[in-house]
């Protein structure tokens, strides 16, 4: 999971030219000179001024605008991930808070829908193959096959992005994917090895903590008294609404006709945003029959 968000913001942080934080900074401009034959992309003196010429991989002004705007325009289902709308400021067009697993979901999923239309095709394409190998290593069943045919494609994938991006952007952190595939076949799925689950408890346990002076035994009684309530909600009255009864969030107690539905949307709930309506249309209307059906 480290890997996948520290590889995540090398990568996002260079192709938004984020300022301290990119890969494509003066130094490695410099190193193209001893490295690499890239004329077009060493550093140029205009009024006696260092100027880096733009990069492919280097979004715009205009681009960076936009799939921030697009981030920020992004609703994903309740329970998938946490709100990265929220981690979008429209005044300078920049990531803020960007936890780990948003990183995750967005390397995953969202990065090749984000970045397909403001990248060159080649870029795209090798960082379109990265995503998917990390996206098939988190599958939840795997195949010793499939582990051996990522484990040789994950060393192409890095050859073509040594080809776009500059040698300081390689560092410890973009080698290990070449490991990953063989551990994934050695070992596990990578769901039981990852850190979220252990990152979850250690939120839960810090929220428990009300006696700074005493962090353990804070969290110690805390926990007896959960247990204890817990354990006491099982005599209770099926009217007392408890921790084993609980509405769910999106649940509106609301009556709703679940016969005849696709698993997806047999959960009650109300909708999200503004309420709004209209009669679908006959194209609209037979479009959604043979899919139903």
């Amino acid at each position: 999971m480290h890997i996948v968000w520290n590889v995540f913001l090398n990568i996002f942080y260079t192709c938004m030219d984020i300022k301290g934080k990119t890969k494509d900074n003066m130094k490695a401009r410099q190193d193209l000179e001893l490295c690499c034959k890239c004329p077009k992309l060493r550093i140029q003196f205009v009024n006696e001024k260092q100027v880096k010429p733009p990069a492919s991989y280097v979004l715009s002004k205009d681009q960076a605008m936009e799939v921030c705007e697009w981030v920020k325009g992004l609703r994903l289902p309740d329970g998938y991930a946490s709100n990265i709308s929220k981690c979008v400021n429209l005044y300078d067009y920049k990531f803020y808070g960007l936890k780990s697993h948003g990183c995750h979901v967005f390397m995953l999923r969202l990065f090749p829908i984000a970045f397909r239309e403001v990248l060159p095709i080649a870029v795209w394409d090798a960082l379109t193959e990265l995503s998917y190998y990390f996206r098939d290593l988190c599958n939840t069943t795997l195949h010793v096959q499939n582990m051996e045919v990522l484990e040789k494609n994950i060393m192409v994938t890095l050859c073509k992005l040594e080809k776009i991006f500059p040698p300081a952007f390689f560092d410890s952190m973009e080698h290990l994917p070449v490991h990953l595939a063989y551990e994934a076949k050695v070992g596990d799925p990578v769901q039981y090895r990852w850190m979220y689950l252990v990152e979850r408890l250690m939120h839960d346990l810090k929220h428990k903590v009300k006696n700074r002076a005493s962090i353990e035994g804070s969290i110690i009684e805390a926990y007896i008294i959960e247990e204890i309530s817990t354990f006491c909600s099982y005599y209770f009255e099926p009217s007392i609404q408890t921790r084993l009864n609980q509405v769910l969030r999106n649940d509106d107690e609301g009556e709703c006709d679940l016969v005849d539905r696709l698993p997806i949307f047999t959960h009650q709930g109300r909708p999200f945003g503004r309420p709004f309506g209209r009669h679908l249309t006959t194209q609209e209307y037979n479009a959604a029959e043979l899919s139903k059906l």
